[in-house]
Protein backbone atom coordinates (compact mmCIF):
# COMPACT_ATOMS: atom_id res chain seq x y z
CA UNK A 1 0.00 0.00 0.00
CA UNK A 2 1.23 3.17 -1.17
CA UNK A 3 1.73 6.54 1.69
CA UNK A 4 -1.80 8.05 0.06
CA UNK A 5 -3.23 4.76 0.36
CA UNK A 6 -1.98 4.30 4.65
CA UNK A 7 -3.63 7.96 4.61
CA UNK A 8 -6.83 7.55 2.58
CA UNK A 9 -7.60 4.03 4.86
CA UNK A 10 -6.63 6.03 8.43
CA UNK A 11 -9.68 5.58 10.62
CA UNK A 12 -10.14 8.39 13.29
CA UNK A 13 -8.36 6.49 16.03
CA UNK A 14 -5.64 6.16 13.73
CA UNK A 15 -5.55 9.94 12.83
CA UNK A 16 -6.04 10.64 16.36
CA UNK A 17 -2.79 9.23 17.32
CA UNK A 18 -0.92 10.34 14.73
CA UNK A 19 -2.12 13.95 15.27
CA UNK A 20 -1.17 13.45 18.71
CA UNK A 21 2.17 12.06 18.03
CA UNK A 22 2.80 14.86 15.81
CA UNK A 23 4.12 12.21 13.10
CA UNK A 24 1.34 13.73 11.04
CA UNK A 25 -0.92 16.94 10.46
CA UNK A 26 -4.38 17.58 9.65
CA UNK A 27 -3.24 19.88 7.13
CA UNK A 28 -0.87 17.02 5.22
CA UNK A 29 -3.69 14.55 5.19
CA UNK A 30 -6.50 16.58 3.92
CA UNK A 31 -3.91 17.82 0.86
CA UNK A 32 -3.39 13.80 0.47
CA UNK A 33 -6.86 13.47 0.97
CA UNK A 34 -8.03 16.63 -2.17
CA UNK A 35 -5.02 15.58 -4.38
CA UNK A 36 -6.74 11.60 -4.14
CA UNK A 37 -10.02 13.26 -4.61
CA UNK A 38 -8.51 14.94 -8.00
CA UNK A 39 -7.36 11.81 -9.12
CA UNK A 40 -9.57 9.25 -8.86
CA UNK A 41 -13.21 11.61 -8.22
CA UNK A 42 -12.96 12.02 -12.79
CA UNK A 43 -13.57 7.66 -12.08
CA UNK A 44 -15.91 7.09 -9.77
CA UNK A 45 -18.42 10.57 -9.81
CA UNK A 46 -18.57 10.53 -6.07
CA UNK A 47 -18.20 14.23 -5.54
CA UNK A 48 -20.19 17.02 -6.80
CA UNK A 49 -18.71 19.87 -5.55
CA UNK A 50 -15.36 19.86 -3.84
CA UNK A 51 -14.74 22.86 -1.40
CA UNK A 52 -10.66 23.00 -1.72
CA UNK A 53 -10.19 26.21 -0.03
CA UNK A 54 -12.65 25.63 2.60
CA UNK A 55 -11.01 22.35 3.50
CA UNK A 56 -7.65 23.59 3.29
CA UNK A 57 -8.66 26.27 5.67
CA UNK A 58 -10.69 24.49 8.52
CA UNK A 59 -7.38 22.05 8.17
CA UNK A 60 -5.00 24.56 9.11
CA UNK A 61 -6.87 25.42 11.85
CA UNK A 62 -7.45 21.95 12.99
CA UNK A 63 -3.29 21.61 12.52
CA UNK A 64 -2.45 25.00 14.89
CA UNK A 65 -4.81 23.16 17.50
CA UNK A 66 -3.13 19.79 17.33
CA UNK A 67 0.24 21.79 17.84
CA UNK A 68 -1.57 23.09 20.79
CA UNK A 69 -2.01 19.85 22.06
CA UNK A 70 -5.76 21.58 22.29
CA UNK A 71 -8.36 20.14 20.13
CA UNK A 72 -11.55 20.62 19.30
CA UNK A 73 -13.21 17.16 20.01
CA UNK A 74 -13.52 13.65 18.86
CA UNK A 75 -13.35 14.37 15.03
CA UNK A 76 -10.73 16.78 15.27
CA UNK A 77 -8.74 17.17 11.57
CA UNK A 78 -11.09 13.99 10.65
CA UNK A 79 -12.52 14.54 6.67
CA UNK A 80 -15.34 14.10 5.95
CA UNK A 81 -18.07 14.49 3.21
CA UNK A 82 -21.40 15.60 3.20
CA UNK A 83 -24.22 14.32 0.83
CA UNK A 84 -25.93 16.57 -1.21
CA UNK A 85 -29.25 16.04 0.65
CA UNK A 86 -28.09 18.13 3.54
CA UNK A 87 -27.24 21.66 3.24
CA UNK A 88 -23.92 23.02 3.67
CA UNK A 89 -23.02 26.37 4.10
CA UNK A 90 -21.57 28.48 1.39
CA UNK A 91 -22.49 25.82 -1.13
CA UNK A 92 -25.44 25.28 -3.56
CA UNK A 93 -27.95 22.91 -2.10
CA UNK A 94 -28.72 21.49 -5.55
CA UNK A 95 -30.17 17.90 -4.10
CA UNK A 96 -28.91 16.25 -7.88
CA UNK A 97 -31.34 18.43 -9.67
CA UNK A 98 -30.70 20.63 -12.82
CA UNK A 99 -34.00 22.23 -11.26
CA UNK A 100 -32.53 23.81 -8.25
CA UNK A 101 -30.96 27.13 -7.56
CA UNK A 102 -27.59 27.68 -7.36
CA UNK A 103 -27.74 29.73 -4.51
CA UNK A 104 -25.25 29.43 -1.53
CA UNK A 105 -26.64 28.27 1.62
CA UNK A 106 -26.41 30.78 4.60
CA UNK A 107 -26.14 27.54 7.13
CA UNK A 108 -25.59 23.83 7.83
CA UNK A 109 -27.49 21.18 8.32
CA UNK A 110 -27.82 20.42 11.93
CA UNK A 111 -25.38 17.46 11.81
CA UNK A 112 -22.81 19.33 9.41
CA UNK A 113 -22.72 21.84 12.44
CA UNK A 114 -22.33 18.87 15.40
CA UNK A 115 -19.34 17.73 12.92
CA UNK A 116 -17.87 20.87 12.34
CA UNK A 117 -18.12 22.26 16.12
CA UNK A 118 -15.71 18.99 16.81
CA UNK A 119 -13.19 20.09 13.99
CA UNK A 120 -13.80 17.76 11.14
CA UNK A 121 -12.80 19.03 8.15
CA UNK A 122 -15.46 18.93 4.91
CA UNK A 123 -13.74 18.32 1.99
CA UNK A 124 -16.88 18.29 -0.57
CA UNK A 125 -20.63 17.10 -1.48
CA UNK A 126 -21.33 13.82 -2.12
CA UNK A 127 -23.47 12.58 -5.48
CA UNK A 128 -27.37 11.46 -4.69
CA UNK A 129 -29.76 10.47 -7.08
CA UNK A 130 -32.60 13.25 -7.61
CA UNK A 131 -33.58 14.65 -4.73
CA UNK A 132 -32.31 10.88 -3.21
CA UNK A 133 -35.34 9.43 -5.09
CA UNK A 134 -34.03 6.47 -5.81
CA UNK A 135 -31.86 3.65 -4.49
CA UNK A 136 -29.27 4.04 -7.34
CA UNK A 137 -27.30 7.06 -7.76
CA UNK A 138 -28.06 8.65 -10.92
CA UNK A 139 -28.36 11.62 -11.50
CA UNK A 140 -29.09 14.87 -14.39
CA UNK A 141 -26.81 16.79 -12.71
CA UNK A 142 -24.02 14.60 -12.28
CA UNK A 143 -24.40 11.52 -14.37
CA UNK A 144 -23.54 8.38 -12.48
CA UNK A 145 -21.59 7.69 -9.28
CA UNK A 146 -19.56 4.20 -9.90
CA UNK A 147 -18.64 1.16 -7.61
CA UNK A 148 -15.54 1.21 -6.18
CA UNK A 149 -15.07 -2.20 -6.53
CA UNK A 150 -15.94 -2.55 -9.88
CA UNK A 151 -16.60 0.54 -12.58
CA UNK A 152 -18.67 -0.84 -14.28
CA UNK A 153 -21.41 -1.75 -11.52
CA UNK A 154 -23.24 1.15 -9.61
CA UNK A 155 -22.53 2.07 -6.44
CA UNK A 156 -26.33 1.85 -4.75
CA UNK A 157 -28.34 4.87 -3.39
CA UNK A 158 -29.48 7.48 -2.45
CA UNK A 159 -26.13 8.05 -0.69
CA UNK A 160 -24.07 6.25 -3.46
CA UNK A 161 -21.53 9.15 -3.49
CA UNK A 162 -21.15 9.19 0.31
CA UNK A 163 -20.60 5.26 0.27
CA UNK A 164 -18.39 5.63 -2.34
CA UNK A 165 -16.17 8.42 -1.02
CA UNK A 166 -15.49 6.29 2.15
CA UNK A 167 -15.14 2.95 0.20
CA UNK A 168 -12.19 4.92 -2.17
CA UNK A 169 -10.64 6.19 0.66
CA UNK A 170 -11.36 9.80 -0.32
CA UNK A 171 -13.15 10.79 3.04
CA UNK A 172 -12.97 8.70 6.16
CA UNK A 173 -16.90 9.16 7.29
CA UNK A 174 -19.58 10.42 5.18
CA UNK A 175 -22.68 12.29 6.54
CA UNK A 176 -25.97 10.47 4.77
CA UNK A 177 -29.54 10.41 4.60
CA UNK A 178 -31.60 7.30 4.83
CA UNK A 179 -35.51 7.50 3.17
CA UNK A 180 -35.83 3.55 2.42
CA UNK A 181 -32.74 2.41 2.41
CA UNK A 182 -30.42 5.56 1.54
CA UNK A 183 -27.25 5.09 4.06
CA UNK A 184 -27.49 1.39 4.65
CA UNK A 185 -27.64 -0.50 0.69
CA UNK A 186 -24.66 1.62 -0.65
CA UNK A 187 -23.02 1.13 2.09
CA UNK A 188 -23.71 -2.72 1.25
CA UNK A 189 -22.79 -2.15 -2.36
CA UNK A 190 -19.40 -0.61 -1.46
CA UNK A 191 -18.25 -2.95 1.39
CA UNK A 192 -18.27 -0.17 4.09
CA UNK A 193 -20.73 -0.12 6.99
CA UNK A 194 -23.83 2.14 7.35
CA UNK A 195 -25.86 3.38 10.20
CA UNK A 196 -29.12 4.66 10.12
CA UNK A 197 -30.64 5.86 13.46
CA UNK A 198 -33.61 5.57 15.15
CA UNK A 199 -36.13 8.11 13.13
CA UNK A 200 -35.92 11.17 15.18
CA UNK A 201 -32.52 10.66 17.26
CA UNK A 202 -30.77 12.85 15.37
CA UNK A 203 -32.06 16.31 14.30
CA UNK A 204 -33.41 17.05 10.85
CA UNK A 205 -33.68 20.88 9.06
CA UNK A 206 -34.85 21.70 6.71
CA UNK A 207 -37.41 18.28 6.95
CA UNK A 208 -36.68 16.18 4.38
CA UNK A 209 -38.99 15.87 1.38
CA UNK A 210 -39.70 12.09 2.36
CA UNK A 211 -40.61 13.95 6.05
CA UNK A 212 -40.59 11.39 8.86
CA UNK A 213 -39.67 8.22 6.71
CA UNK A 214 -35.80 9.86 6.16
CA UNK A 215 -33.14 10.40 8.65
CA UNK A 216 -29.25 11.66 8.65
CA UNK A 217 -27.13 8.77 8.62
CA UNK A 218 -23.67 7.78 8.86
CA UNK A 219 -21.26 6.18 6.62
CA UNK A 220 -17.98 4.81 8.03
CA UNK A 221 -15.27 2.17 7.49
CA UNK A 222 -16.15 0.56 10.98
CA UNK A 223 -18.25 0.04 13.44
CA UNK A 224 -16.76 1.82 16.05
CA UNK A 225 -15.98 5.22 13.92
CA UNK A 226 -19.61 5.05 13.16
CA UNK A 227 -20.42 4.46 17.07
CA UNK A 228 -18.16 7.67 17.47
CA UNK A 229 -19.95 10.05 14.93
CA UNK A 230 -23.44 8.98 16.33
CA UNK A 231 -21.98 9.90 19.72
CA UNK A 232 -21.16 13.97 18.05
CA UNK A 233 -24.61 13.96 15.85
CA UNK A 234 -26.99 12.82 18.62
CA UNK A 235 -27.87 16.53 20.68
CA UNK A 236 -30.62 18.52 20.17
CA UNK A 237 -31.26 21.59 17.51
CA UNK A 238 -34.09 24.19 18.03
CA UNK A 239 -34.47 24.04 14.49
CA UNK A 240 -36.31 20.29 14.65
CA UNK A 241 -38.58 20.67 17.50
CA UNK A 242 -40.05 17.02 16.68
CA UNK A 243 -36.29 15.82 17.94
CA UNK A 244 -36.98 12.49 20.16
CA UNK A 245 -35.60 13.59 23.42
CA UNK A 246 -34.19 10.40 24.16
CA UNK A 247 -30.87 10.43 26.40
CA UNK A 248 -28.37 8.93 24.04
CA UNK A 249 -25.91 5.99 25.84
CA UNK A 250 -22.02 6.09 25.41
CA UNK A 251 -22.11 3.86 22.35
CA UNK A 252 -18.42 4.32 22.46
CA UNK A 253 -18.05 1.70 25.47
CA UNK A 254 -19.52 -0.74 23.47
CA UNK A 255 -17.90 -3.84 23.02
CA UNK A 256 -18.58 -6.83 20.89
CA UNK A 257 -18.46 -9.31 23.76
CA UNK A 258 -22.16 -7.99 24.94
CA UNK A 259 -23.65 -9.15 22.25
CA UNK A 260 -22.99 -12.80 22.57
CA UNK A 261 -26.35 -12.49 25.18
CA UNK A 262 -28.22 -10.54 22.75
CA UNK A 263 -31.47 -12.96 21.86
CA UNK A 264 -30.44 -12.86 17.59
CA UNK A 265 -33.55 -13.23 15.15
CA UNK A 266 -32.46 -14.17 11.71
CA UNK A 267 -34.11 -14.36 7.90
CA UNK A 268 -33.66 -14.57 4.18
CA UNK A 269 -36.84 -13.39 3.18
CA UNK A 270 -38.97 -11.30 5.67
CA UNK A 271 -41.84 -13.67 4.88
CA UNK A 272 -42.22 -11.74 1.11
CA UNK A 273 -39.03 -11.02 -0.36
CA UNK A 274 -39.51 -12.70 -4.01
CA UNK A 275 -36.09 -13.74 -4.65
CA UNK A 276 -32.66 -13.45 -2.76
CA UNK A 277 -29.08 -14.53 -4.69
CA UNK A 278 -27.07 -17.34 -3.99
CA UNK A 279 -24.46 -15.67 -3.06
CA UNK A 280 -26.36 -13.16 -1.41
CA UNK A 281 -27.91 -16.26 1.17
CA UNK A 282 -24.70 -18.43 1.50
CA UNK A 283 -22.63 -15.08 3.04
CA UNK A 284 -25.52 -14.20 5.67
CA UNK A 285 -26.00 -17.61 6.22
CA UNK A 286 -21.85 -18.07 6.71
CA UNK A 287 -22.09 -14.33 9.33
CA UNK A 288 -24.80 -16.32 11.15
CA UNK A 289 -22.74 -19.27 11.58
CA UNK A 290 -19.76 -17.65 13.00
CA UNK A 291 -22.13 -15.97 15.36
CA UNK A 292 -23.44 -19.22 16.62
CA UNK A 293 -19.62 -21.30 16.53
CA UNK A 294 -19.11 -17.86 18.85
CA UNK A 295 -21.69 -18.94 21.14
CA UNK A 296 -24.49 -16.51 20.17
CA UNK A 297 -28.19 -18.01 20.35
CA UNK A 298 -29.42 -17.12 16.37
CA UNK A 299 -32.97 -18.38 15.78
CA UNK A 300 -34.31 -18.43 12.34
CA UNK A 301 -37.88 -16.58 12.67
CA UNK A 302 -39.19 -12.92 11.57
CA UNK A 303 -42.05 -10.63 12.25
CA UNK A 304 -44.92 -12.06 10.68
CA UNK A 305 -45.87 -9.37 8.08
CA UNK A 306 -46.94 -8.94 4.39
CA UNK A 307 -44.67 -7.13 2.15
CA UNK A 308 -44.98 -3.01 3.07
CA UNK A 309 -44.22 -1.51 0.12
CA UNK A 310 -47.55 0.23 -1.02
CA UNK A 311 -47.33 1.52 2.48
CA UNK A 312 -44.13 3.27 1.49
CA UNK A 313 -44.74 3.57 -1.60
CA UNK A 314 -47.92 5.78 -0.60
CA UNK A 315 -46.14 7.57 2.36
CA UNK A 316 -42.81 8.53 0.12
CA UNK A 317 -44.60 9.35 -3.19
CA UNK A 318 -47.09 11.43 -0.88
CA UNK A 319 -44.21 13.61 0.43
CA UNK A 320 -42.51 13.96 -2.79
CA UNK A 321 -46.27 15.29 -4.73
CA UNK A 322 -45.94 17.78 -1.58
CA UNK A 323 -42.75 18.76 -1.29
CA UNK A 324 -42.43 19.35 -5.01
CA UNK A 325 -45.87 21.46 -5.25
CA UNK A 326 -44.59 24.99 -5.70
CA UNK A 327 -42.63 23.52 -8.79
CA UNK A 328 -42.91 25.62 -12.19
CA UNK A 329 -43.89 24.10 -15.38
CA UNK A 330 -40.07 24.67 -16.48
CA UNK A 331 -38.78 23.07 -13.35
CA UNK A 332 -41.12 20.61 -13.51
CA UNK A 333 -39.77 20.05 -17.17
CA UNK A 334 -36.05 19.88 -15.92
CA UNK A 335 -36.49 16.74 -13.45
CA UNK A 336 -35.85 13.40 -14.67
CA UNK A 337 -38.07 10.59 -15.30
CA UNK A 338 -37.57 8.70 -11.90
CA UNK A 339 -38.31 11.87 -10.17
CA UNK A 340 -41.41 12.69 -12.16
CA UNK A 341 -43.13 9.73 -12.07
CA UNK A 342 -42.75 9.72 -8.26
CA UNK A 343 -44.77 13.39 -8.39
CA UNK A 344 -47.27 12.43 -10.35
CA UNK A 345 -48.16 9.58 -8.60
CA UNK A 346 -47.84 11.65 -4.90
CA UNK A 347 -49.81 13.95 -6.57
CA UNK A 348 -53.05 11.25 -7.02
CA UNK A 349 -52.78 10.06 -3.66
CA UNK A 350 -55.82 11.48 -1.62
CA UNK A 351 -56.18 12.32 1.89
CA UNK A 352 -58.42 9.18 2.93
CA UNK A 353 -55.31 6.60 0.88
CA UNK A 354 -52.60 8.96 3.02
CA UNK A 355 -54.27 8.46 6.45
CA UNK A 356 -54.65 4.71 5.85
CA UNK A 357 -51.30 4.45 4.80
CA UNK A 358 -50.04 5.97 8.75
CA UNK A 359 -52.45 3.63 10.43
CA UNK A 360 -50.92 0.71 8.45
CA UNK A 361 -47.48 2.44 9.18
CA UNK A 362 -48.65 2.53 12.91
CA UNK A 363 -49.53 -1.22 12.78
CA UNK A 364 -46.50 -2.32 11.23
CA UNK A 365 -44.40 -0.18 13.45
CA UNK A 366 -46.64 -2.13 16.71
CA UNK A 367 -45.93 -5.49 14.99
CA UNK A 368 -41.79 -4.96 15.09
CA UNK A 369 -42.17 -3.96 18.75
CA UNK A 370 -43.97 -7.42 19.05
CA UNK A 371 -41.41 -8.85 18.08
CA UNK A 372 -38.59 -6.92 19.82
CA UNK A 373 -40.13 -7.96 23.18
CA UNK A 374 -39.19 -11.21 22.85
CA UNK A 375 -36.06 -10.83 20.15
CA UNK A 376 -32.98 -7.95 20.65
CA UNK A 377 -32.14 -7.83 17.22
CA UNK A 378 -33.05 -9.39 13.77
CA UNK A 379 -30.57 -9.88 11.39
CA UNK A 380 -31.24 -10.27 7.62
CA UNK A 381 -29.49 -9.26 4.01
CA UNK A 382 -29.38 -5.52 3.56
CA UNK A 383 -30.00 -6.36 -0.47
CA UNK A 384 -31.51 -9.67 -2.32
CA UNK A 385 -28.29 -8.68 -4.87
CA UNK A 386 -24.73 -7.72 -5.34
CA UNK A 387 -23.86 -4.49 -7.47
CA UNK A 388 -24.83 -4.81 -10.60
CA UNK A 389 -25.18 -2.55 -14.04
CA UNK A 390 -24.06 1.13 -13.32
CA UNK A 391 -26.36 2.40 -16.03
CA UNK A 392 -29.61 0.21 -14.43
CA UNK A 393 -31.69 1.16 -12.02
CA UNK A 394 -33.10 -2.94 -12.01
CA UNK A 395 -30.70 -5.51 -12.08
CA UNK A 396 -31.38 -8.18 -14.54
CA UNK A 397 -33.03 -10.59 -12.09
CA UNK A 398 -35.79 -8.33 -11.27
CA UNK A 399 -36.62 -7.24 -14.25
CA UNK A 400 -40.10 -9.04 -14.18
CA UNK A 401 -41.14 -7.32 -11.11
CA UNK A 402 -43.91 -4.81 -11.05
CA UNK A 403 -42.26 -2.64 -7.97
CA UNK A 404 -38.95 -1.14 -9.23
CA UNK A 405 -37.73 -1.07 -5.28
CA UNK A 406 -38.48 -5.37 -5.10
CA UNK A 407 -34.66 -5.83 -5.09
CA UNK A 408 -34.82 -3.74 -1.91
CA UNK A 409 -37.23 -5.50 0.62
CA UNK A 410 -35.12 -5.61 3.74
CA UNK A 411 -34.77 -1.53 3.05
CA UNK A 412 -37.79 0.74 3.08
CA UNK A 413 -39.36 -1.17 6.12
CA UNK A 414 -37.16 0.00 8.69
CA UNK A 415 -37.81 3.42 7.66
CA UNK A 416 -41.68 2.62 7.79
CA UNK A 417 -41.24 1.64 12.02
CA UNK A 418 -38.34 4.06 12.49
CA UNK A 419 -36.02 1.53 14.09
CA UNK A 420 -32.21 1.76 14.21
CA UNK A 421 -30.49 -0.44 11.65
CA UNK A 422 -26.65 -1.02 10.86
CA UNK A 423 -25.39 -3.14 7.69
CA UNK A 424 -22.11 -4.50 7.79
CA UNK A 425 -19.59 -6.29 4.89
CA UNK A 426 -20.30 -10.11 5.33
CA UNK A 427 -17.82 -11.29 2.08
CA UNK A 428 -17.57 -10.69 -1.67
CA UNK A 429 -19.89 -12.73 -4.07
CA UNK A 430 -17.98 -14.44 -6.62
CA UNK A 431 -17.80 -11.86 -8.90
CA UNK A 432 -15.98 -9.99 -6.34
CA UNK A 433 -18.51 -7.39 -5.41
CA UNK A 434 -19.28 -6.58 -1.79
CA UNK A 435 -22.29 -8.58 0.23
CA UNK A 436 -23.68 -7.29 3.52
CA UNK A 437 -25.91 -7.97 6.47
CA UNK A 438 -27.94 -5.89 8.08
CA UNK A 439 -28.66 -5.79 11.66
CA UNK A 440 -31.80 -4.23 12.80
CA UNK A 441 -33.28 -3.22 16.54
CA UNK A 442 -35.78 -1.66 18.36
CA UNK A 443 -36.45 2.27 18.86
CA UNK A 444 -33.78 3.61 20.20
CA UNK A 445 -32.06 0.53 20.31
CA UNK A 446 -28.74 1.39 18.78
CA UNK A 447 -26.29 0.16 21.59
CA UNK A 448 -28.01 -3.29 20.57
CA UNK A 449 -27.68 -2.73 16.95
CA UNK A 450 -23.96 -1.35 17.40
CA UNK A 451 -23.02 -4.44 19.67
CA UNK A 452 -24.29 -6.93 17.29
CA UNK A 453 -22.52 -5.03 14.44
CA UNK A 454 -18.94 -5.17 16.48
CA UNK A 455 -19.18 -8.89 17.11
CA UNK A 456 -20.22 -9.62 13.51
CA UNK A 457 -17.40 -7.15 12.11
CA UNK A 458 -14.54 -9.28 14.69
CA UNK A 459 -15.90 -12.15 13.28
CA UNK A 460 -16.17 -12.27 9.76
CA UNK A 461 -12.77 -12.18 7.52
CA UNK A 462 -12.17 -8.34 6.82
CA UNK A 463 -12.69 -7.40 3.28
CA UNK A 464 -9.44 -5.94 0.98
CA UNK A 465 -8.67 -2.12 2.31
CA UNK A 466 -8.37 -1.11 -0.82
CA UNK A 467 -10.97 -2.13 -3.39
CA UNK A 468 -10.26 -3.30 -6.60
CA UNK A 469 -11.22 -0.42 -8.85
CA UNK A 470 -9.52 2.06 -7.29
CA UNK A 471 -6.44 0.07 -6.23
CA UNK A 472 -5.69 -0.66 -10.35
CA UNK A 473 -7.15 2.76 -11.03
CA UNK A 474 -4.14 4.88 -12.97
Amino acid sequence: MTVQQDIRFMGINALRAEYTNGTLTPMQVIETMLDEIGRLNPVINCYTTVIRETALAQARESTERWRNNAPLGLLDGVPISVKDTLMVQGVPFRRGSRATSEELMAQNAPVVDRVLEQGAVVLGITTTPEFGVGPITISPLTGITRNPWDLSKNSGGSSGGAAASVASGLACIALATDAGGSTRIPAGFCGVVGLKPTGGRLPTYPPNVAGALSCPGVIARSVHDASMVLQTLARPDSRDAEMMDAPPSDWLELRPGRAEDLRTAVTTDLGYAPRVSADVSDLVGNAVDRLRAAGVAVETTHPKIDNPIEIFNTLFRAGFGYALRNFTDDQYAAIDETLRATVTKGREITLHQYLEAQDARRALAATFARFFEEYDVLLTPMTSVPAFDADRWVPDSFQDMEDPRAWTPFGYPVNLIQCPAATIPCGLSKDGLPIAIQVIGPRFGEDKVLAMAGLLESLILALPQVPAAVANAV
